[in-house]
């Protein structure tokens, strides 16, 4: 999307007002009066820090601030708001909104046991959907503990290149144990929202890419947003590991291709009320049980905010919103912050990531108000 294209998408999403100033590197922000000092504030981390990715920063009727630096895009160009990414696990509040309609219809009930669906899943006992929907089940993650759930090497690896099948989940699924009876506590697990795409793909009988279509990115307009779709991401991976290979396997946890326009559109009309969820099921995605709701968390440091963060091998992703006031505020973030070497990856990732945490916390000061 070229410049002119985005400034006229930030401006529908600015409500047509025509106050937004665009400089030449890729940097939007708000002429009003209010947003000034937060913007110029922004505009310098964005110059002076090594920030490697996409920005985007809204309240429920103005765009604040939008960038693009550093990073490049498959076309050569440097990154925009409009840039593709990897979210990795900001993927869950969609699959949540997908659930919650289905329950909204009457199709399936937060207290169905998982058997119900998986009857072969005899260790799940009493599990229900809503022990999945709010990380309270007691199942590994067949993600960030790979080896040990798949019981080889073999199998993590080939997880990694996109060869694991439904089949080969779920066999080893059955064999496991639970790490605590179901309900008992909260333990973050990738394989809860596996299993609520494989449930939503049961109920309906479509595939869960075309359910997040048809009940998500169509209706709000997310032309640029995907579910298990390859060769689509448009920002250049900055080491070896590349694009994600695992998206089936990975769908409803971490597949969803996206950018920071489509998410801001996604959370402006959850949080708005709009028709993609009822107020009770909305209500319900943010009941934080020890911080966690149904694809969000809650902030232990501030009351107000709510976000889910998103790491693949070659991304890093934010989606954070300060809820509580009348005029929400929306802070997205989308990233090249993860590096190869093994010996330097903990050095270097903290080192990057302490470049963002400027921004971030210069947007905890303006909107934490």
């Amino acid at each position: 999307m070229r410049n002119k294209e985005i400034s006229e998408v930030l401006t529908a999403l600015n409500g047509g007002k025509t106050d937004l100033a665009h400089t030449e590197e890729n940097i939007w922000y708000s002429r009003k009066p209010e947003w000034a000092a937060f913007a110029e504030e922004l505009k310098a981390a964005v110059l002076n820090e090594e920030i490697r990715g996409s920005i985007l920063v809204a309240t429920d009727s103005d765009v604040i601030f939008a960038s693009g630096s550093r990073s490049r895009e498959v076309n050569g160009g440097t990154v925009t708001p409009a840039t593709v990414y990897e979210i990795g696990s900001i993927t869950k509040m969609h699959t949540a909104v997908c659930v919650f309609r289905l329950i909204d219809e009457g199709g399936l009930r937060p207290g169905d046991k998982v058997t119900q669906f998986f009857p072969e899943y005899v260790k799940a006992g009493d599990m229900t959907v809503c022990d999945l929907l709010h990380m309270r089940s007691g199942i590994m993650d067949f993600a960030n503990d790979a080896e040990t759930f798949f019981g080889s090497a073999e199998l993590a690896e080939a997880l990694d290149e996109g060869r694991i099948t439904d089949e080969i989940l779920l066999e080893r699924l059955y064999q496991l144990d639970l790490a605590f009876t179901p309900g008992s506590k909260m333990e973050y697990s990738n394989t809860n929202y596996v299993l609520l795409a494989m449930i939503l793909e049961k109920i309906t009988e479509k595939a869960y890419k075309d359910i997040v279509s048809e009940m998500i990115f169509g209706p709000l307009g997310m032309t640029a947003s995907s579910a298990t779709t390859f060769d689509d991401v448009t920002s250049v991976p900055e080491n070896k590991a590349g694009y994600m290979k695992e998206l089936v396997a990975a769908r409803g946890a971490g597949d969803i291709h996206s950018n920071a326009l489509d998410l801001l559109k996604f959370d402006r009309a959850f949080f708005n009320g709009q028709s993609i969820v009822s107020p009770a099921a909305k209500a319900e995605i943010l009941n934080f049980v020890d911080d966690y709701g149904c694809g969000w968390e809650r902030s232990v440091r501030h009351e107000d905010l709510v976000m889910h963060n998103g790491e693949t091998n070659s991304y890093y992703c934010m989606n954070s919103v300060f809820h509580a006031s009348a005029d929400r505020k929306y802070f997205i973030m989308l990233t090249c912050c993860n590096e190869d070497d093994e010996d330097t990856e903990r050095a270097k990732k903290e080192e990057k990531f302490n470049q963002y945490k400027t921004v971030i916390n210069i947007c905890i000061k303006y909107l934490e108000k």
